[in-house]
């Protein structure tokens, strides 16, 4: 669909809500989904002069989650909903029907796998906007485009500003954040600890998220959040975080003729494994890691990173669980993220060899 017809079904959407809709917001726990979670929400209220009914996070692939968010959504009788930075277009056709109520609108970075525009959804996926990689058009800056075209969200820069460096897009966004830091003479550093608040909360009190969006939602000035009672979360994730980082070099299972390493985790909190992961491919850009986390319920939920982009994580991880039952997978180039039934966690490991072993002409892959 052309932008121009994308933008319009925008427009129309956002001119057509008022005071009578009850309006469901459903975000990614991230920064980049938080953040762009809380520019829709007070655009919301600009532009109808009421908060969302519903605020709730979504952890991609979370079956179960979501249908306690169908059920709540159906209590509050909502009629319309927005959803940031979830790909749900990736997950079972009968999961994004569900979500959609009346009317519904996404705002999404990750690659695309099918066009869900119809009369009921409008569907605003990155790469319809942009010519470079989606992933570099962070959700909470692609909305705050977007509804600056309908309202005013200018103040909102701070929030831009902390889902890119989330989402690890400092380098493609330096101008911008440069600008913000200049407008309300704060440093990079300021930033960054909003980063690790989100993330703290996110990993060791994930029930308390809403309460945290709430939190920056009514903030007169954004450093009161900082001196919250939230903070209190900050030591414990640094802590459980960088005892696994160290764990690395020994636990890690390297594949040097396939610039790969897998990491297997058990984790006291099933949030940690992406920060964990993003400190790690830091320190290995030229690799590809994948990390993986053993939880309850019988799944195994694994993130890779990947740097140089000489592999794409998106496509390895959606290639290698083809044929997995109940498998998900999805994302962007240099990160990406999914799920397998316990039991097929060592196929997911083979498959990867596989594909990396015939991308690098290695012909004998190890068991």
């Amino acid at each position: 669909m052309e932008k121009s017809v994308l933008l319009q079904r925008f427009t129309g959407f956002c001119k057509n809500l008022n005071s009578t809709d009850r309006i469901a917001l459903i975000y990614h726990g991230d920064a980049d989904g938080f953040s762009s979670g809380l520019i829709a929400a007070k655009a919301v209220e600009s532009i109808t002069g009421k908060k969302p009914v519903v605020v709730c996070h979504f952890e991609y692939g979370d079956r179960a989650q979501g249908r306690k968010i169908v059920s709540l959504m159906r209590k509050k009788k909502v009629n319309k909903v927005l959803i940031m930075d979830i790909g749900i277009d990736s997950a079972p056709h009968s999961m994004a029907e569900k979500f959609c109520f009346e009317q519904c609108l996404v705002i999404d970075h990750h690659q695309m796998c099918r066009d869900l525009n119809s009369e009921k959804m409008v569907f605003l996926k990155a790469e319809f906007f942009t010519d470079k990689d989606p992933s570099s058009y962070v959700t909470s800056k692609f909305a705050f485009d977007l509804f600056n075209e309908v309202t005013d969200v200018g103040g909102l820069d701070w929030l831009v500003c902390i889902g890119i460096i989330g989402d690890m897009n400092l380098r493609n966004w330096q101008e911008f954040i440069q600008k913000t830091i200049e407008k309300r003479n704060v440093s990079l550093t300021w930033l960054y600890r909003f980063v690790e608040l989100i993330a703290g909360v996110e990993v060791m009190a994930e029930d308390k998220i809403e309460q945290l969006f709430w939190q920056f939602y009514n903030a007169k000035d954004p450093s009161d959040v900082l001196e919250s009672g939230f903070k209190k979360y900050l030591e414990q994730f640094r802590e459980e975080k960088e005892e696994l980082v160290r764990a690395f070099d020994g636990k890690a299972e390297p594949f040097p003729e396939l610039e790969l390493f897998f990491y297997d985790i058990k984790a006291k909190h099933e949030n940690i494994k992406s920060y964990v992961v993003n400190e790690i491919s830091e320190m290995h850009p030229n690799s590809t890691v994948i990390l993986l986390q053993y939880l309850g319920g019988g799944r195994v939920r694994f993130s890779a990173r990947r740097q140089d982009f000489k592999v794409r994580m998106n496509d390895l991880l959606v290639e290698a669980t083809k044929g997995i039952p109940e498998a998900t997978a999805g994302g962007h180039v240099p990160a990406a993220a999914g799920s397998v039934p316990k039991q097929f966690a060592g196929q997911f490991k083979k498959n990867v060899i596989k594909i990396l072993g015939e991308k690098y002409g290695v012909q004998k892959s190890r068991e």
